[in-house]
C-alpha cells in the first residue's frame, strides 16, 4: 500500500504540475478525480486523494447544523471560526440550524440518530450534516474516551448517506487554543471532503498561532485552523465537484 500510495501521488504531482505549465486554467474547470484503490467509501478510508482541485474557483458549502445542548450563540461562533480554515480554499460556509435531543454518547450511533432526524440521507440543498452536541462522545474503537469528534466516511460528502458528522462543543487543554468548538467543526466536516491525518503537515510553534500541525492533525490542541496543501487541495476538489 506504501509503494501504491507514493505512486499515486507522484502521479497527482504531475498532474497538477502539468496544468500550471499549461497556464491558467479556465475557472470552471473539473477538479482531478482519481479511481478509489481502496475501497473508497465501500470502507470509509479513502486511504489515497479521491478528488484534487486544479482551479481556486470559489464553490458554497451547505452545512446543516444540529443543535444537541448546545445554544445557537455558541454555534454560530464555531461556525465563525470554521470560516477561517475554508474561506481560503474559496469555499463559503452557509450554515442552518436546527434543535434536536440526541440520546447516548457513542459517536456512530449519534451519527445514525443524526440521519433519522432526516430518514437516513442529508436533506435537499444541503452538502453535509453536522451534528454538533455538549455531550462527551466516546468510541467502541481504539480511541474510546478521548474522542472528540467523528465522521462517517472520509470523503462523506460524495452520498446522502454518509454526509455526516459529529462533535463535541470545545473542550480544550492547551491555553493557546481559543477556538475549540469551530477547530473541530472543521476538522470533521474536513474529514467528509477527503481531508485525511496523514495528509496533514507540521506547522511549528512559530507559526502565526503557534499551532504544532495543521487543522487535520490527530490533535485538536496542537492544529492550527489551516490545512495543509495536500489536504487544501482535496477538501477543496470535493467541494467543487460535490458541493454547492
Amino acid at each position: 500500500m506504501r509503494r501504491r500510495l507514493h505512486s499515486l501521488l507522484l502521479t497527482l504531482g504531475v498532474a497538477c504540475a502539468g496544468a500550471l505549465l499549461a497556464g491558467p486554467t479556465p475557472s470552471g474547470a473539473d477538479p482531478v478525480v482519481v479511481p478509489d484503490i481502496d475501497g473508497g467509501l465501500a470502507t470509509c478510508t479513502q486511504l489515497t486523494p479521491h478528488t484534487v482541485a486544479v482551479t481556486s474557483a470559489p464553490v458554497r458549502l451547505d452545512v446543516r447544523v444540529l443543535l444537541d445542548g448546545v445554544t445557537r450563540d455558541h454555534a454560530e461562533q464555531g461556525v465563525a471560526s470554521m470560516r477561517k480554515a475554508y474561506r481560503p480554499l474559496g469555499i463559503a460556509v452557509a450554515a442552518s440550524y436546527d434543535v434536536v435531543d440526541l440520546t447516548g454518547v457513542d459517536a456512530q450511533r449519534l451519527i445514525e440518530q443524526a440521519k433519522g432526524v432526516y430518514g437516513g440521507r442529508r436533506p435537499t440543498g444541503v452538502d453535509v450534516v453536522y451534528a454538533m452536541t455538549s455531550k462527551d462522545i466516546t468510541s467502541t474503537g481504539a480511541t474510546g474516551g478521548q474522542l472528540i469528534g467523528q465522521a462517517d466516511c472520509i470523503g462523506g460528502v460524495r452520498t446522502a448517506r454518509t454526509a455526516f458528522a459529529v462533535g463535541e462543543i470545545g473542550r480544550v487543554t492547551i491555553p493557546t487554543t481559543r477556538e475549540g468548538t469551530g477547530k473541530v467543526m472543521a476538522h470533521e466536516i474536513g474529514h467528509l471532503l477527503g481531508g485525511h491525518h496523514h495528509y496533514a503537515s507540521a506547522e511549528g510553534l512559530l507559526a502565526r498561532d503557534a499551532a504544532v500541525m495543521s487543522l487535520m492533525g490527530p490533535a485538536i490542541d496542537l492544529d492550527a485552523l489551516r490545512f495543509s496543501t495536500l489536504n487544501g487541495l482535496t477538501v477543496r476538489g470535493h467541494a467543487q465537484r460535490y458541493a454547492g
